[in-house]
């Protein structure tokens, strides 16, 4: 089980970076690896049967036995739980949440960032975020990031005007000219939304908060001016 799950992790990794280079989608990377490794079960137990009886195995098993497998698991769990809630990675928020983060990583042409950056924006701009759609049309029209497309800056453009973005509208009408702005209070309910519910419910003050805690440097002035 131990070779298994470990064979597992490495083939995800690695499956990531492969299907990265080749632009597929990533979310098979938990996918692809499971035929393979079933069909590797059989030399798997080949594999431990053949060195169970040598030297070290042989010691660690008697004295795993002597104590019991339930107390070593709930050690163990327990000390990884305690580890997790110590660098607070027990909650919902998560580094790779945070647009901030990927904006100053593509800045600092770090590994994959800029794409992970564009992956990002493109799935707020589907969830109808008009600050995310004017982003991209702004990546498309500087040419930085990505090759420049005047078509599709101006197609990302036109949905952030739809979306009342008043700085897109601009950018439809003068197609030369790049307005950006900060996300507005609907947009922060879409961008920080980790993975979960849209916040819609969620009251300014704390939204900002939020946004505050996730790099949103904007954010904690407003932050402040709802705390008065």
């Amino acid at each position: 089980k131990a070779i298994f799950g470990a064979l597992y992790g490495l083939g995800v990794f690695g499956l990531y970076a492969l299907l990265s280079a080749l632009g597929a989608p990533t979310f098979y990377d938990k996918l692809l690896c499971v035929p393979l490794l079933n069909l590797s079960v059989i030399g798997i137990d080949r594999f431990v049967q053949s060195v169970r009886p040598h030297g070290f195995w042989s010691r660690w098993r008697e004295n795993w036995q002597r104590l019991g497998t339930n107390p070593v698991h709930m050690l163990a769990w327990i000390t990884f739980f305690l580890a997790m809630t110590a660098l607070g990675k027990t909650d919902g928020k998560h580094t790779g949440d945070s647009l901030p983060f990927w904006t100053q990583s593509c800045q600092q042409n770090k590994n994959n960032a800029c794409q992970r950056l564009l992956q990002l924006e493109s799935t707020y701009c589907n969830d109808n975020s008009a600050w995310a759609c004017n982003e991209l049309g702004a990546h498309y029209s500087e040419g930085i990031i990505v090759a420049a497309d005047a078509a599709r800056a101006l197609t990302y453009f036109s949905k952030a005007c739809e979306l009342r973005l008043q700085a897109s509208c601009i950018s439809v009408l003068h197609t030369q000219t790049v307005n950006r702005m900060e996300p507005r209070a609907f947009d922060l309910r879409l961008l920080l939304r980790e993975g979960g519910k849209n916040l819609m419910d969620m009251s300014e003050p704390d939204l900002y908060a939020r946004a505050c805690d996730h790099g949103w440097s904007f954010a904690c002035n407003n932050k402040k001016v709802s705390a008065r």
